[in-house]
């Protein structure tokens, strides 16, 4: 006859030797970020039939459990994600809110001298000192456009540079996830790969704060990526590649592709979340309107100053001079045709590229800030401000954009240098009669005149326009993330109640485990006791 008492103390020493080892495993993490802490979770062995019963034969581990939700790890991979995203649309945004609201160099002021500058001359209209000052004060204005335009092209480089960077470490880190899941699906069998899966979490937790992400457990414990809508990042142990490159027709646009053996796709449009998604949010909503919106301002005093300005005489009698070099309309194609694009009146002018697309049969214009579209049924077409014609019509499907306020700050220069050009007086007065200064007069009152937004807004008003609507972006954006921290914090606190490591708990466990531990022990002592006695009784 043989006692089970040693076999039930040797399963009680190793199983509580397991919970030892675990528990000072969770110690040893608490600081490891998205560590998940374990628990050995024991179950009692099968036990043997005696004739008057079951006798119980000791215990077992059944597994080596992993705390942790799987819905609260998607709710800190959305808010992670969600908060990155609000924090790179600020920190970009605020760059743009800081220039534009600067007194020393923003357009106020400048513009401000400028019309000083021009009411002197209509004060004085044969002063060369006062035609000087203007074309000085004309200079300056020019450099101011220049020198924002310049700031916010800077901006947009740094941002083109930032998704490049970031789509190479999203790429990096899809590849580690990638190669997580060749482990994990090597070492899975009956108890999960536990350390692996936070691994796996941690780089997903990385990978969300870079772009939104959706993930699909496969049964074999691999986890597939997605970004956009459904497109594979990391589909069981591949990974494929993230990649910015300029678009074709603007290279100024960064254009997001996701590159796999077989096909390149664009997912431009369908990034959210993350740094990627705040730059591209930033871009679109902030970046590229300011500058549109800079630029019509650029456009409407050209148009309407020039137009005034060469209805006029100067000194010598000469008449028909523009004041400001007219701005040219940069126009990008791919397929056939010759385009011409003019402005037809500033009032009209939206901050906006446009679209036009042929198709073999119709001509479809988007405006691109909006996405409305006009199909033109004749040429020239007049639309926005714009008037369309081609020299030469596309002979197939062409496309053709057109960007009537991107460059034109940037354009904007004084055409003229000496003082006796401009053209103040409303008739020659060249022959010697006393200066007129009818033209003068009425390119002043350009300052109070609502020459653009439909007839609606002075030039200042517009630049104040376009800084309110850059720094109610910007306090929008504040405002969500204050909130989008909060729920982050919620999420953190809610994933650590169940995941966290407790240390004040840890150390009890330490303490009941070593209690387990030495009762099995002294279990082991008694049998060896009793086996002793039983050998002395059958030596007498």
């Amino acid at each position: 006859m043989t006692s089970p008492i040693l076999s039930i103390a040797s399963s009680a020493l190793q199983v509580t030797q397991q919970a030892l080892d675990t528990t000072s495993h969770n110690i040893a993490n608490v600081n490891t970020q998205g560590y998940s802490r374990q628990r050995v979770e024991a179950v009692a062995r099968e036990p043997q039939f005696i004739g008057a019963g079951f006798l119980g034969t000791g215990v077992q581990t059944a597994t080596i459990q992993r705390l942790y939700d799987r819905f609260l790890e998607a709710q800190l991979q959305a808010s992670s994600a969600n908060l990155a995203e609000v924090d790179q649309y600020l920190r970009l945004g605020a760059q743009i809110d800081n220039l534009i609201a600067d007194p020393d160099a923003g357009l106020p002021s400048a513009l401000a001298n400028f019309f000083n500058a021009v009411h002197d001359v209509a004060s004085d209209p044969t002063s060369i000192p006062a035609r000087q000052t203007l074309l000085s004060e004309a200079q300056t204005l020019t450099g101011r456009f220049h020198s924002l335009d310049a700031r916010l092209k800077a901006i947009h480089r740094q941002v083109f540079n930032d998704l490049d960077t970031t789509a190479q470490t999203v790429t990096a880190l899809a590849k580690q996830v990638a190669d997580l899941n060749r482990r994990i699906i090597a070492q899975s069998g009956s108890a999960p790969p536990n350390d692996l899966l936070d691994q796996r979490d941690a780089l997903i937790q990385q990978l969300a704060e870079k772009v939104r992400v959706s993930q699909v457990v496969q049964k074999n414990g691999a986890v597939s990526l997605f970004i956009g809508n459904g497109q594979a990042l990391v589909q069981d142990v591949q990974a494929f590649e993230l990649r910015v490159q300029p678009n074709a027709l603007n290279p100024e646009q960064p254009e997001v592709l996701l590159v796999t053996p077989a096909t390149t796709v664009t997912v431009t449009k369908q990034i959210q979340g993350g740094e990627m998604g705040g730059s591209l949010r930033f871009i679109g909503e902030v970046l590229e309107p300011t500058r549109a919106k800079l630029g019509r301002i650029a456009a409407g005093l050209a148009l309407e100053f020039n137009a005034l300005h060469r209805t006029g005489f100067d000194l010598d009698g000469g008449t028909g001079k523009d004041f400001f070099t007219p701005l040219t309309i940069p126009v990008a194609q791919t397929g056939s045709g010759t385009i011409s694009v003019a402005y037809a009146n500033a009032a009209d002018l939206k901050p906006s590229d446009y679209l036009l697309e042929y198709d073999g049969s119709t001509y479809t214009l988007t405006r691109l800030s909006d996405k409305t579209q006009t199909t033109l049924t004749g040429f020239p077409a007049t639309v926005d401000g714009l008037q369309i014609d081609f020299t030469s019509p596309p002979t197939g499907p062409s496309t053709f954009l057109i960007r009537p306020t991107a460059e034109a700050a940037a354009n904007l220069q004084p055409a003229l240098t000496d003082p006796r050009d401009i053209q103040a007086a409303l008739v020659d007065t060249s022959g010697g009669a006393i200066g007129d200064n009818g033209v003068a007069l009425g390119l002043a009152a350009l300052e109070a005149s609502k020459i653009l937004l439909g007839g609606r807004a002075t030039l200042q008003d517009a630049y104040q326009q376009m800084a309110a609507e850059v720094g109610t972006l910007i306090r929008s954006a504040r405002i969500a993330q204050g909130a989008q921290d909060a729920l982050k914090q919620q999420a953190i606190q809610a994933r650590e109640q169940i995941s966290g490591v407790n240390l004040d708990e840890e150390a009890a466990n330490l303490l009941k485990f070593q209690q387990a531990y030495q009762a099995a022990a002294h279990v082991v002592s008694v049998a060896q006791q009793t086996f002793d006695t039983l050998i002395s009784a059958i030596r007498r």
